[in-house]
């Protein structure tokens, strides 16, 4: 937090969020005091504000600011405001960067890694969580800082997988850090926070708004080199970040899906439009030959194989196929899970094998494909 913090947070305060007015003021005056303290007439003078800009501005007091100060230091939350050298360059480089970033964790460094938007579906199929897991682990697992918004879905699955490998991930939120929402990834959140960051734009208590979700868009493709949608419909949020990405020059990543699946339309047309087609993690790399990589590029992350709940099977094989994991479980072991008949067990494991849902390990051991 720099001398001049105040002042961004009482200019946004004033004038709201995801505006491009604070850019056009940086142009003007470098010390924002100066512009705080010429008042009224210099404010009318500088050009860049409307008459109720400047009304917004008469009518919220210094005071305002202090009382979100205190309020942050009562939680914790750290301040980043637009002339904080902490302050990552490429937000000042977008139209309408934020005045002011709200922050648990520690700001990295992303002029001097990679990092990568991942977004997508909140209802991700098998394809999208597997495929999630994959990109956004692989990813990380060399160094790429991991960007999201912490929403279910695709989302979540890029944090977590960039964590299970020690990575380095950013969650970008749309309303304010200490409001309860989602209460379900709050301990993700709280995990992303020890190592990476949780920011947002948005002061304590600030609630969360559909507008507030297509505005935090902006800013997880602006700290982003390129976004990668996984999985999303024709009329996915995702999209929009994908059409921000493009605005701001970004590149655009993504995932080819099966032609008939709603959640693989709207990626499949983002690359008919011109999105870079992914099928491995290296598709991404490739476009960066000048990054320095913390770990092997061949170093991928496995796949994880998960239980689909649209299969076409007998009642045992069903209840067989919830037995079976993804590491290899012995037939004994099957057994004793199911409580069924040995004969059943094996008529349901052939089964489920001709299906291609299971394969067979040696010593009658069994895992999920």
């Amino acid at each position: 937090m720099t001398n001049a913090t105040k002042y961004d947070i009482w200019l946004s305060l004033a004038l709201g969020y995801a505006k491009p007015k604070r850019k056009a003021l940086a142009s003007l005056y470098p010390q924002l005091a100066d512009f705080y303290r010429g008042g009224e007439g210099e404010w009318r003078l500088s050009g860049v504000l409307s008459e109720a800009d400047i009304a917004a501005l008469r009518q919220t007091p210094l005071s305002k600011a202090y009382e979100v100060i205190a309020r942050c230091n009562e939680l914790g939350i750290g301040i980043v405001s637009y002339d904080d050298p902490l302050y990552p360059q490429r937000l000042r480089e977008i139209f309408n960067p934020p005045a002011v970033l709200y922050l648990k964790g520690r700001m990295p460094d992303f002029e001097g890694r990679l990092s990568i938007g991942m977004v997508g579906t909140r209802n991700a199929t098998a394809y999208g969580k597997q495929t999630s897991h994959v990109l956004a682990g692989s990813l990380a697992k060399v160094g790429v800082i991991i960007v999201s918004g912490g929403a279910l879905g695709i989302d979540s699955l890029s944090h977590t997988a960039a964590l299970e490998v020690g990575g380095l991930t950013v969650c970008v939120l749309g309303c304010g850090i200490n409001y309860p929402y989602l209460s379900t990834n709050a301990g993700l959140r709280k995990t992303i926070a020890q190592t990476g960051v949780v920011l947002s734009e948005y002061p304590p208590d600030y609630p969360p708004a559909r507008h507030t979700f297509i505005d935090r868009n902006r800013l997880i493709s602006g700290l982003s080199d390129g976004v990668l949608v996984v999985e999303a419909g024709l009329k996915s949020g995702s999209l929009i970040t994908a059409r921000t990405a493009v605005e701001q020059n970004r590149d655009v990543f993504a995932v080819m899906g099966n032609i008939t699946a709603p959640y693989s339309q709207g990626t499949n047309k983002l690359i008919k439009d011109g999105a870079v087609p992914v099928t491995d993690y290296t598709d991404i790399l490739s476009y960066y030959p000048r990054l320095r990589l913390s770990g092997e590029p061949d170093d991928i992350v496995e796949d994880i194989p998960v239980h689909k709940s649209d299969i076409d099977v007998s009642d045992e094989a069903r209840q067989v196929y919830r037995a079976v994991s993804a590491d290899p479980i012995h037939i004994d072991a099957i057994t004793a899970a199911v409580g069924l008949p040995v004969q059943a067990v094996l008529r349901a494991l052939t089964e489920l094998e001709l299906e291609e849902l299971i394969k067979a390990e040696k010593g009658r051991m069994y895992r999920l494909v």
